[in-house]
């Protein structure tokens, strides 16, 4: 598909999913236009909306005759407005109880770590419903850092949640920068304790329901890399992992392949070459990324078995103009690939779906050796801190390097809602659509 097709669509369906976003919305509209009706007298409440909107700022006062002038236009005002009122108070409790939470959408890089947390709600058809907590903390690492202008914050996430039958898990990521972002280090830790499908290898057999294995998956991982600036916006690494994962209680129609889930731990090291011209880690909004990362497990490591994989990844961001001309977008798209060679165990394979991989599909229904995707979002801001993102994707396996794009390709499309809660910090909330399948994903930080 030719990428000037793929942005006509996104941006068609972005019209029409941000007509209905907007009216979703309108409650941080009439919340701005209720503060500044008492700063422009005599202005009509559609000419309010539109000052609040534009300028985004308001009274921090109203004189005492402007409040008699409000109240008398409040009473005045026709049915449909009076309905409208009551969402405008939900938008300010709304606004108020992030706030609390420390989401108050500013960040001074002076007071060490700015905390602020968000409920998850959690839903897949194995784990049932759930509720989990994210916590995140923004922060800048050394003095150095602190005296550069525009200084890229670091961030550090702890994720945790429990479901109605019994699983639970617990996510720490650390994304810091050293020394005026000379340096870098990332460190990603998981517990996992919860139901997990199987279907096998590559994608005709994964859409087969006879082939469904679900089992309780336990595991903990840890991989950690550092990366020190040689050049420009150049890159290069080391790093560790570390994979302990354990399979038990099998039940489904295919209870045959329990025998390929046996108990797995890989040791390996990694080396990375990464080109970074980004704005910003984890919401860009220009600039590009192109990275590898390549890891070698052996035996002499303490790994069960013996293999390699190497991950490439190209991301572009770039802002464009909408319909809506006084919010400028942003254009985002990503090419994204996994190759492995040598006795890759289960828990290693390469995966389709999930909330980054290709939303829309059961995560771990898809697996193989060999993975390549891609995928266009639009990220539009709205009113406030409201904003809407719009997308659509492509993806395939394969068991050899030399049959990748012979398997079927598997699309992707969704809209998503965002809410600000930091500077350049978003919680999500997707619904993805897939071949005969569909996710619901909430989360902090976008997918790519």
């Amino acid at each position: 598909m030719q990428f000037s097709s793929i942005h006509t669509m996104v941006v068609k369906a972005t019209g029409r999913l941000a007509l209905l976003s907007i009216c979703s919305i309108m409650p941080a509209v009439y919340a701005d236009t209720s503060d500044a009706a008492g700063e422009v007298a005599g202005e009509s409440v559609e000419g309010a909306t539109v000052a609040a909107v534009n300028a985004g700022e308001v009274a921090a006062s109203v004189p005492s005759e402007r409040v008699t002038e409000e109240l008398s236009d409040e009473a005045s005002a026709s049915p449909s407005e009076e309905k409208i009122i009551p969402w405008a108070w939900g938008n300010k409790w709304l606004q108020g109880t992030i706030n609390r939470a420390g989401g108050d959408d500013e960040f001074d890089p002076a007071d060490g770590i700015d905390w602020g947390y968000v409920p998850n709600p959690v839903y897949s058809s194995e784990k049932k419903l759930g509720l989990g907590l994210v916590v995140f903390g923004l922060f800048v690492a050394d003095e150095e850092s602190l005296n550069v202008e525009n200084v890229k914050p670091s961030q550090i996430v702890f994720k945790g949640f429990g479901t109605t039958n019994g699983a639970k898990g617990f996510e720490t990521n650390l994304r810091s920068l050293f020394r005026a972002d000379a340096y870098r280090l990332n460190v990603d830790v998981e517990f996992a304790d919860t139901p997990e499908v199987f279907y096998g290898l590559g994608i005709e057999p994964s859409q087969d329901e006879a082939n469904e294995l679900i089992y309780d998956h336990q595991g903990q991982n840890f991989q950690a890399h550092g990366l020190k600036r040689v050049f420009g916006d150049t890159f290069l690494g080391l790093g560790v992992r570390y994979h302990d994962n354990q399979a038990e209680d099998f039940r489904g129609p295919n209870i045959g392949a329990a025998a390929v889930l046996t108990d797995s731990t890989s040791v390996g090291i990694t080396g990375h070459w990464l080109h970074d011209s980004r704005d910003h880690q984890d919401n860009p909004s220009t600039g590009w990324l192109l990275q590898f990362d390549y890891a070698t497990f052996n035996e002499s490591f303490g790994s069960d078995t013996d293999f390699d994989q190497l991950e490439f990844r190209y991301s572009g961001y770039r802002p464009i103009d909408t319909f809506l001309n006084q919010r400028t977008a942003t254009l985002a798209w990503q090419v994204q690939g996994h190759l492995s060679e040598g006795n890759v165990p289960w828990d290693r394979l390469t995966l389709l779906g999930g909330s980054r991989q290709l939303r829309g599909y059961e995560q771990g229904r898809y697996r193989g050796h060999q993975k390549v995707l891609a995928q266009v979002e639009l990220r539009q801001p709205l009113t406030g801190r409201h904003g809407m993102v719009t997308w659509v994707g492509v993806g395939t396996l394969s068991e050899d390097i030399s049959d990748l794009g012979e398997e079927r390709w598997l699309p992707s499309i969704g809209v998503g809602y965002r809410l600000r809660i930091k500077e350049k910090i978003n919680l999500r909330f997707d619904v993805g659509f897939g071949r005969n399948d569909k996710g619901v994903y909430v989360s902090v930080n976008e997918v790519f």
